[in-house]
């Protein structure tokens, strides 16, 4: 199945990486690659890598289903997976989509790209001055955007702009 992905799945996907290469990855670090994934994806593709939306929160993007996934780690590495509530049967089950083999590549290659810095430095990455991050949280307007939600419009622009100016994906 093409993208876009459960933000939950793309976690996973990360945390199981981060298994294979031996990089313990806290909740911080896990929303940063993919909220990185999902952006250098509509940058190349011009198609979102997450189904859901990212919403501005204090400390970069985040998709909060994946946030309320992997509250409880708080700044721990996660050592569990993500699932969801099935609502026929009201349990929770693990997340089965079939991702394309080139998505699984992106997904480590941004994995790769990105698991070498800390939760803060990729945290100050997302807030670099102009990001979509930094126009939704520092916006002087009233901009009324339920949970301060980031379009995929302006993290289009953003790392498309990013991929002109030589930025590597």
């Amino acid at each position: 199945m093409p993208a876009p992905y459960d933000g939950r799945l793309v976690a996973n996907l990360i945390l199981d990486l981060g298994d294979r290469y031996a990089v313990p990855v806290t909740q911080m670090m896990l929303l940063k690659i993919i909220y990185f994934s999902h952006g250098w994806y509509l940058a190349r593709t011009g198609q979102p890598f997450v189904r859901q939306q990212f919403e501005a929160w204090k400390f970069g993007p985040v998709v909060k289903v994946v946030r309320d996934s992997f509250k409880d780690f708080g700044a721990r590495p996660i050592t569990t997976r993500a699932k969801r509530l099935n609502i026929f049967s009201n349990e929770l089950e693990d997340i089965n989509e079939d991702v394309r083999g080139s998505d699984l590549g992106h997904i480590e290659a941004m994995f790769r790209t990105y698991s070498k810095y800390n939760a803060w430095a990729l945290s100050d990455m997302t807030h670099e001055h102009g990001s979509p991050w930094d126009e939704v949280w520092n916006s002087s307007e009233p901009i009324g955007r339920l949970g301060m939600r980031i379009r995929n419009e302006e993290i289009r622009s953003h790392f498309v702009a990013r991929l002109a100016g030589g930025a590597v994906s």
